[in-house]
């Protein structure tokens, strides 16, 4: 039997997996890096916060995590054409450069047994995420329609926080993988026309994620939103999970589409599954749903569409999934 990491290359290169991948099990998570510790590091769930870019992030006690919280007062971004005014981007290098900084995320990569496992780094709030973190989703759709060069300029210094932020990572922890996160829709549509993501954010994410790339680095990218019709361009730039992605989107399609050029990792209802009154029965329900459509067409990783391991937010969850993928993967799989 293959280990989970030989079993996502025989995946990832088109050839015939020995079983299920039940979720995240090739991948462990590394979250103590200084970078994700400087950026992200104050949130507490019961606060509210301001994150290093000035944003106010609260989470309540009544909330699984936390999320931006804008106001017409509290924007950071009240004027797009004044953004360099405005807006103060991290300084990523000065702030993870202390004496030992790395040494805690250093230690939990050299314990990964690599023959097994992929070690796998996390960087949240993606560049469109960033935009909205900064003005707001109403802010945000209206600049990209009526203020084009200035969202360029921003997304231009954006991107350039983000390939520092990966380099940092790949330079000092040199991972197996990188789980990314931009959510480019809602559950049902698109935030945008696809051309509009295209002029924003493809030449952009390319560049980015050939970083990865030219690092031997894999690209997971967390979307749990609707991408359908920007499928295609993502395997363009150069993902090879898409990680997170909602049964909302046509997927037996898009895997007669890209025939093996993308990795699908989700398509578990989390509506009907992550909820305090489902039963285990309806959640093995689902998950058997999921892999006889998904399944055959290949390409495919049965998985919560929430964006990191144990994402479930409800107790025991996480692991009726797994088990019942476990328990389904002889029908799939030759052992």
């Amino acid at each position: 039997m293959y280990s989970e990491r030989e079993n996502f290359l025989k995946l990832l290169h088109g050839e015939e997996p020995d079983h299920l991948i039940a979720q995240w099990a090739p991948f462990i998570p590394v979250m103590t890096d200084p970078v994700q510790r400087y950026t992200r590091g104050n949130r507490v769930k019961g606060t509210t916060t301001i994150d290093r870019w000035g944003t106010t992030i609260a989470w309540p006690d009544n909330q699984p995590a936390a999320m931006p919280h804008i106001t017409p007062e509290n924007k950071v971004l009240k004027d797009i054409t004044k953004w360099r005014e405005q807006v103060k981007v991290p300084d990523l290098v000065s702030n993870t450069q202390a004496p030992g900084a790395w040494d805690d995320a250093k230690a939990d990569i050299a314990a990964i047994d690599k023959e097994q496992s992929f070690s796998m780094c996390f960087m949240g709030t993606g560049m469109f995420e960033q935009l909205h973190y900064l003005m707001g989703f109403e802010d945000t759709l209206m600049a990209l329609i009526e203020e084009p060069e200035a969202m360029d300029e921003l997304l231009d210094a954006i991107f350039e926080y983000r390939y520092t932020y990966a380099k940092l990572l790949i330079d000092n922890l040199h991972p197996d993988a990188i789980l990314s996160h931009d959510d480019w829709g809602a559950k049902d549509r698109m935030f945008m026309r696809p051309e509009v993501w295209r002029h924003f954010f493809k030449e952009r994410y390319y560049k980015f994620y050939k970083l990865f790339h030219d690092n031997n680095v894999l690209v997971l990218h967390h979307a749990d939103s609707f991408c359908e019709p920007i499928a295609g361009d993502m395997v363009d730039v150069g993902i090879d999970v898409w990680q997170g992605v909602l049964p909302q989107n046509d997927i037996v399609k898009l895997q007669k589409e890209l025939k093996g050029k993308l990795i699908f990792m989700g398509g578990v209802n989390t509506s009907l599954v992550d909820r305090g009154d489902a039963t285990p029965e309806a959640i093995r329900a689902e998950v058997r749903r999921a892999c006889e459509a998904y399944v055959p067409g290949g390409s495919f990783i049965p998985c919560l569409p929430s964006g990191l391991r144990n994402g479930a937010i409800f107790p025991g969850v996480d692991d009726t999934i797994d088990d019942e993928i476990r328990k389904l993967s002889p029908k799939y799989c030759k052992y």
